[in-house]
């Protein structure tokens, strides 16, 4: 393929993604324009990683907050296992919470505070408008802070929804540190494992757009009630096929 940035071809694959093709080069190194462009990049991916989801933003949304035992940025990072679990004081305030609804929804900062504050709340007051028009049931609705994606199985286990959806920041890269994925889970207990979480992935601007996100997850949460599964049991249950049991054993930690 030509690498002439006027080439119709090189033309149409940009228009399709964000990586970084053509960029040219000086010599034998990159451009000025594309080598700052790379460094601000890694820039806000550090930022959104490390800092913090400010309160005032969690006060607008309404959300309760609970946190992991994971104290700072730097012990969440450090020990992925802190994330993982609820601190003691979060504990009792969670068991203040409305138990047994239909749906829980949850915003965790994860991996990245930019995605949490840029499209968290648009995206959990879309769906939660979604859900409300549908006629569920919701939980008191919440934010954790320093959470990684097992904590939705202790909240769940506590809490006892018949479905978990969890919204949280991921991993940013050079594309974009703002991407949220959304992790439905039916039924979550402690025991609960890595194939019996539903994902919508992606979700930002110039991905899968909040209000359109919170449509797909408000119909994906339709057909887990409906099937009373979800992840892989939800994919045999909707092909048909015998659904692999449920994880009985101890998962490995992944997030």
């Amino acid at each position: 393929m030509s690498t002439d940035a006027s080439s119709p071809a090189l033309a149409a694959l940009l228009a399709t993604t964000p990586a970084r093709l053509a960029i040219g080069r000086a010599g034998p190194r990159q451009r000025t324009r594309a080598y700052l462009a790379g460094v601000a990049d890694h820039a806000r991916a550090r930022d959104a990683v490390t800092t913090e989801v400010p309160a005032r933003f969690v006060r607008k949304l309404a959300l309760v907050e609970i946190a992991t035992r994971a104290a700072t940025r730097a012990d969440y990072l450090r020990v992925p296992a802190l994330g993982r679990t609820l601190a003691p004081v979060s504990l009792a305030r969670l068991r203040r919470c409305r138990r047994r609804p239909e749906v829980q929804l949850a915003l965790a900062d994860g991996l990245s505070s930019a995605a949490a504050v840029t499209n968290g709340g648009a995206l959990l007051r879309a769906l939660t408008r979604l859900l409300r028009a549908r006629g569920r049931r919701l939980g008191t609705p919440l934010f954790v802070r320093n959470g990684r994606v097992r904590i939705q199985d202790e909240i769940g286990a506590i809490l006892e929804p018949e479905v978990f959806c969890l919204i949280v920041g991921e991993r940013p890269g050079l594309a974009t540190a703002e991407s949220l994925s959304a992790y439905v889970l039916y039924k979550p207990s402690r025991r609960s494992a890595e194939p019996d979480r539903s994902v919508i992935s992606n979700i930002h601007r110039d991905g899968l757009p909040p209000a359109r996100a919170a449509h797909a997850i408000a119909d994906l949460i339709d057909e887990i009630r409906a099937h009373q599964a979800s992840g892989s049991a939800l994919a045999a249950a909707q092909s048909g096929a015998v659904a692999p049991p449920r994880a009985s054993h101890r998962p490995i930690p992944s997030r």
